[in-house]
């Protein structure tokens, strides 16, 4: 009996004992989130927009830059124009070539634009040759028999049909090799573009250069 007492009395101590409070929960470790948002707070990367800020001011300086050139191109050939008109009268087409070719070389050192300076020689040649009456050195440049469409000794050297070496319009580098002036760059030859501005001078009847 007593062994049994005993064990009733453990049971009625283990009913009466208060359980054992649970363990205060842990709180998860903060992953940087920003209340409202739905991801981690990340530094915002500002490398695109250091990139995009340097590309708009280099177009702007290269825009300033062209348009700096472009105005002292269209003053230099104004300033051509003024003087083929002023002297003009005074020279003959080889004259002409001269000045022209003289001026074109002259266009770096006044930051001038190539291709403008190019353009600007076939405008130069006509106020120069309209400057006066030009029947004789037409009535050379127009016969196809005359010496001004004859081609260079070297040309005709060099060609496989000398016949033919100055013909298709050729001559006109004949021309300027007569005056030390070899034409590499055949694109973008004053002296070829200023034989050209005769001829066509003389084809439209001393009124026009056709550039």
């Amino acid at each position: 009996m007593a062994r049994l007492n005993d064990g009733q009395n453990a049971h009625t101590e283990d009913r009466e004992r208060p359980l054992a409070a649970d363990p205060a929960p842990v709180a998860a470790p903060k992953l940087g989130l920003n209340e409202g948002s739905s991801g981690p707070n990340v530094e915002p990367d500002n490398s695109l927009k250091y990139v995009f800020s340097a590309i708009a001011l280099i177009s702007v300086v290269v825009g300033v830059l062209g348009y700096w050139r472009y105005a002292n191109s269209e003053r230099w050939v104004a300033q051509g124009i003024s003087n083929m008109d002023a002297v003009g009268a005074t020279l003959d087409a080889e004259g002409c070539v001269d000045e022209v070719v003289g001026w074109y070389g002259a266009c770096d050192q006044h930051d001038a634009n190539a291709a403008v300076c190019l353009q600007g020689v076939g405008i130069l040649m006509q106020h120069c040759l309209s400057a006066r009456e030009r029947d004789e050195t037409c009535e050379q440049y127009l016969d196809p028999t005359s010496d001004k469409h004859a081609a260079s000794d070297d040309m005709l050297e060099r060609a496989r049909n000398p016949a033919t070496a100055g013909g298709s319009g050729r001559w006109v580098y004949a021309r300027c090799e007569e005056r030390g002036m070899v034409c590499r760059n055949k694109r973008e030859c004053a002296c070829a573009e200023a034989y050209r501005a005769i001829d066509s001078f003389c084809r439209t009847g001393q009124s026009a250069v056709q550039l």
